[in-house]
């Protein structure tokens, strides 16, 4: 049919392929490594697992000391980079002008209507029965390009009969707002969605861990688990999240409440009151031998595994008859 014709074209399309989250410790090696080879020449440069080899020991302690936000810069110049390398940059408006328009036109009069974007459009809608359109503006008053929009059919009836407006007239609005420069003179006071809170408070806790667990050399990728908490990192890796900042033990931020002590844990995340630690051998030793007496008298601090269920496979009814027949067969040979 047309429909699955379509999903095994667009499914596999590799327009649909999501770039991989961007890591702030390759982020921080990166902007490094380039640090230490400006003003080198092609065949002087360092390589990566070599500068990290020499400098491991700076590079985690300088690591460590960054705060939230100063990762969080590191991974905004790696986004910039990656969009740069799928962008042109004219100096000339004029030039961009022309460039635009030839662009759109040429898709306009193409078969292929406007074919990169709307074939992502006609992906999702094909896996998914979405609508939806795009709106392309001029980012600055220097720039002459016109605004380009294009609409889903319903979503155009949307804008047209719920919105009120034409969606010629959107583009517009949009335009002036932000040559206007609106948006840094308007202040929306809108909270994040709780379900992001979560999202960050689990980011940097399983950021943090395996950042402290390589400072410790230990190989392999480490997940941090809520579930058995006590015997599967604090045991196993000798470390724990000291100061927890909730009442309880450690668990997973899902479970801790409502919005007010998500974010507290988020702000003890980001200020570092809240953090990974190691545990001394005496310590850990301490640790072990309390959680054992807890668990003596009933508290759960081991969470048991679930049992695996096996399905028990009963023989066809005709092996067993033919198993039957046979053995009375011989039964009555004897």
């Amino acid at each position: 049919s047309l429909k699955w014709t379509r999903n095994q074209l667009f499914l596999r399309s590799r327009m649909l392929q999501q770039t991989r989250r961007v890591n702030s410790w390759n982020a921080f090696i990166k902007a490094q490594l380039q640090d230490a080879n400006e003003g080198l020449g092609r065949g002087d440069r360092l390589k990566l697992t070599a500068f990290i080899a020499e400098n491991k020991a700076r590079l985690l302690r300088d690591y460590g000391r960054l705060t939230v936000a100063e990762k969080q810069a590191y991974n905004v110049d790696v986004l910039k980079s990656r969009e740069a390398k799928n962008r042109t940059t004219r100096a000339n408006p004029k030039a961009v002008k022309h460039d635009m328009n030839a662009a759109f036109t040429s898709m306009d009069r193409e078969v292929r209507f406007h074919y990169v974007i709307v074939l992502r459009w006609m992906a999702l809608h094909a896996r998914t029965g979405m609508e939806g359109f795009y709106v392309a503006i001029r980012g600055g008053i220097e720039d002459l390009v016109e605004p380009k929009i294009f609409f889903t059919e319903k979503s155009q009836k949307f804008v047209q009969d719920v919105l009120g407006i034409e969606p010629q007239h959107l583009g517009l609005k949009l335009e002036a707002f932000v040559i206007s420069k609106l948006d840094e003179c308007v202040t929306l006071n809108r909270q994040r969605p709780l379900n992001k809170l979560i999202s960050d408070c689990r980011e940097l806790i399983q950021d943090e861990l395996e950042f402290f667990l390589m400072e410790k050399n230990v190989s392999g990728k480490v997940r941090m688990n809520y579930t058995n908490y006590e015997r599967a990192i604090v045991e196993r890796y000798g470390v724990e999240l000291y100061n927890w900042p909730l009442p309880g033990t450690v668990k997973n931020p899902s479970k801790v409440g409502g919005r007010a002590h998500v974010q507290k844990l988020l702000d003890a995340l980001k200020s570092h009151s809240c953090k990974w630690v190691s545990l001394s051998e005496d310590d850990l030793r301490d640790r072990m031998t309390e959680n054992r007496e807890c668990q003596a008298r009933g508290e759960q601090v081991y969470v048991p595994r679930k049992a695996r269920v096996r399905v028990s496979q009963h023989a066809s009814k005709e092996m067993v008859d033919s198993d039957e027949s046979s053995s009375s067969s011989s039964s009555d040979e004897d």
